[in-house]
């Protein structure tokens, strides 16, 4: 079973899409999902109250990342969820290994948190996340049990135990954002419209408009021709910048609507450098100001990579 939970208008108003889903303390109680809409909006608007004294005003998508919560314990679930909507991190939630494992492949998350109580399910899980082409690099965390062990925890970054204590797991939270926010500068994708010349190895210029630009490529539109496997030499000026940038790249994909998409082959280290501070203030700037703080908070400290917060 898969919760897709994001934020719909306030910042405490979930909405849980699921045919049925399980709700209710004893996880017994079968509800239709406009009655766990309700419940779960009124019990997360107790404990938002609880949580934080001034919930985000982001209320539409994450601007720090993206989170895959497995467990089958609904209060764990709620209490984090709120806690990772603090950091402005959204949650794709369920409650099975095999569900969660069709997400890691087709998804791009930059944490994942995984109940070790499942048992025999969980070596997979963390298995899959190694070899992820996507998510090899995400940032993991273990949930443990009173009274749980587990030797799959030291394949995890970091350990939050259960039952839940507020502050320990905002503290293990913030102790993570830095390393959050670094992979998702990797993957992230810029939307931006500005021109870019192409030059193949014959020499002629291609004339496109670019739609994205990540630390690792970038997408456009043109009318002209474009196959994959074709090398190309890349020209664009980024708004905010003098320098313009030269990149060799190949192109990985194209369709039948003008788009296509390109990988950088090679990036001298003063381009890459730039191209990674120009991504990171497009980054800053769409980070909610409490996060902010956290972050530059973390950033004044050494970021643990591998911690067991307890």
């Amino acid at each position: 079973m898969h919760w897709n939970v994001f934020l719909v208008g306030s910042p405490t108003a979930f909405e849980i899409l699921s045919p049925l889903v399980s709700f209710g303390e004893n996880g017994s109680q079968r509800t239709r999902r406009t009655e766990v809409r309700r419940q779960l909006t009124k019990y997360l608007g107790g404990l938002s109250n609880r949580m934080t004294n001034k919930p985000l005003s982001h209320t539409s998508r994450s601007v720090v990342g993206r989170s895959l919560l497995l467990t089958d314990d609904a209060v764990t679930l709620e209490q984090l969820t709120l806690g990772l909507q603090k950091f402005a991190i959204s949650v794709d939630a369920c409650q099975d290994p095999v569900t969660a494992a069709s997400l890691i492949n087709t998804r791009k998350f930059e944490a994942i948190v995984v109940d070790l109580s499942l048992g025999e399910g969980v070596p997979g899980i963390l298995e899959r996340v190694r070899v992820s082409p996507s998510n090899q690099s995400s940032i993991t965390f273990a949930l443990i049990g009173p009274g749980e062990d587990s030797e799959w925890r030291a394949q995890c970054n970091f350990v939050i135990r259960k039952p839940l204590d507020e502050r320990a797991m905002i503290s293990t939270l913030r102790a993570a954002l830095g390393l959050i926010i670094h992979d998702y500068r990797r993957y992230f994708r810029c939307p931006v419209i500005v021109p870019v010349v192409m030059s193949a190895d014959k020499g002629e210029k291609i004339i496109c408009e670019m739609m994205n630009i990540s630390e690792g490529g970038l997408a456009v539109t043109t009318l002209a021709e474009l196959n994959p496997g074709m090398e190309v030499t890349t020209e664009f000026v980024l708004p905010g910048e003098t320098a313009g940038f030269e990149l060799h790249g190949e192109i990985c994909w194209c369709d039948k609507r003008s788009r296509a998409g390109l990988h950088f082959l090679s990036v001298s280290e003063d381009q890459k450098r730039r191209l990674q501070g120009w991504l990171s203030r497009k980054i800053e700037e769409g980070i909610p100001q409490p996060v902010a703080r956290l972050f530059q908070q973390q950033s004044d400290h050494t970021n643990p990579s591998a911690s067991d917060q307890e």
